[in-house]
């Protein structure tokens, strides 16, 4: 048997082997093993075990329950460790993460030069430029000539990550201009900056949103963004990576928001979390059900003698929510992209309209032709009342598809957010309505 000593000296080669062994991975996939972990515990084991310099990336792979869960359980001294590896722009998004008395405490107890990095950025919306940005970057006074900059870069800009602009400033340090880093190596030695400067290299305000931020690195296909604040100051730049984080994010939060979830919902959180979230929003659609069978309840009478209606009134319901979820997503994924605005809107609008003329006129006379041979002893009136109400709903839904986004975007309100549970209710009762009442009217 071995004895204890021996048993401690095992238990320790092992330790080293699972940390050389982690050390070697890269922080997506030490991310995929603490996903795998059973609970809390076993994550905070194999945290402790994960090298200092790739622990907050590590982190920042998580989903964001589990990341702030985690980052909960330690202490002040580890969180600082962990920010003092990271870039300022990562380094906040781990500082807002956590309670701001705790904050404050980290940064207190960090280098200077890493305290002037980050504060500043503590200051702004994370979900803003100033959020996303990043103050590590490579500027140079646009009077400087082409050698002194290569000079410079050569002794300065080893470590700065993903350089691939160098920032062109005026004496107030205004940004003048931007610098691919192939044009500096092709430029004469003599040549001065500002004649190799791109002045129309697109920016962004430190205060625009990263919906906008997004959009602009896809217009223009760069790999990096300056940021600079209404005076023109450079405070910083935004890079390709932190902006496929920010598609990802916004692609979810709308898919989410179709579906009536909260964007902060995922699989690492509690029940009872997840749950009272939900919940929320099930009661928001049980009191639209609830609308649209206070509808149904005004024709029991006709219900009672026609006892097709019953059968049929699914179709013309679920025709609608269909073709009006259709007509919803592209206007969502429209206004998202910022191809639809309120004040282009009338193109779109006009469009959808005629679609859903043409799908209902289809429709409508398939599924009058089946009414009709379904339930013979109604005749073809029964058809054609499916097929006007087809048509009504089909009518109804896409202009309440294209109209509900654009009303609330007007608003200021996310139009994924309560779009699809509204739409619901008015495909719902026009729907009811139509077939229903038109039956009342024809029928008895």
């Amino acid at each position: 048997m071995l004895s204890d000593k021996s048993k401690q000296e095992t238990l320790d080669l092992s330790a080293q082997t699972l940390i050389k062994q982690l050390a070697s991975m890269h922080a997506s996939e030490l991310a995929e093993l603490v996903l795998s972990c059973r609970n809390d515990e076993e994550r905070l084991q194999l945290i402790a075990s994960i090298p200092e310099d790739l622990l907050g990336d590590t982190l920042l792979e998580l989903p964001e329950g589990m990341k702030d869960d985690l980052l909960a359980q330690l202490n002040t001294r580890d969180i600082e460790e962990v920010v003092e590896h990271l870039d300022s722009d990562d380094a906040t998004d781990i500082l807002q993460s956590v309670k701001p008395e705790v904050a404050d405490e980290v940064i207190k107890g960090l280098d200077p030069e890493d305290r002037r990095g980050i504060e500043p950025l503590m200051a702004h919306d994370e979900e803003s430029a100033g959020g996303l940005m990043q103050a590590e970057l490579f500027k140079v006074r646009d009077d400087w000539y082409a050698t002194k900059v290569l000079n410079v870069l050569r002794r300065w800009g080893k470590s700065i990550e993903n350089l691939t602009y160098i920032y062109a400033v005026n004496q107030h340090d205004k940004l003048t201009g931007v610098i691919p880093l192939h044009a500096l190596l092709f430029a004469e030695p003599d040549e001065e900056i500002w004649r190799i400067a791109d002045v129309d290299f697109p920016s962004v305000l430190v205060d625009e949103d990263q919906e906008e931020v997004a959009r602009i690195f896809h217009k223009y296909d760069v790999l990096a963004l300056p940021v600079v604040d209404k005076k023109g100051v450079l405070v910083g730049r935004i890079t390709a990576d932190d902006i496929i984080g920010v598609v990802h994010e916004e692609a979810t939060e709308d898919m989410f928001h179709l579906a009536g979830l909260s964007n902060q919902d995922d699989l690492a959180e509690s029940v009872r979390i997840t749950a009272w979230r939900r919940g929320v929003w099930l009661m928001f659609n049980l009191v639209t059900a609830v609308i649209a069978s206070a509808v149904i309840a005004q024709f029991q009478a006709t219900l009672e003698q026609i006892v097709a209606l019953a059968v049929l009134m699914p179709i013309v319901a679920s025709m609608g929510g269909i073709a009006g979820t259709q007509t919803l997503t592209v206007m969502v994924r429209g206004i998202a992209l910022g191809r639809v605005t309120f004040a282009n809107a009338k193109r779109a609008l006009f469009k959808e309209v005629k679609v859903s003329m043409v799908t209902g006129l289809s429709f409508a006379f398939l599924i009058g032709l089946l009414a009709s041979f379904w339930f013979p002893e109604h005749g073809s009136t029964l058809g054609l009342i499916i097929a006007a109400a087809i048509m009504i709903n089909l009518l109804a839904a896409g202009l309440a598809g294209a109209l509900i986004p654009l009303t609330l975007q007007r608003l200021d309100i996310d139009p994924a957010l309560a779009s699809g549970t509204i739409l619901t209710t008015v495909t719902d009762v026009i729907g009811f309505l139509a077939f229903l009442g038109l039956a009342s009217i024809f029928l008895l």
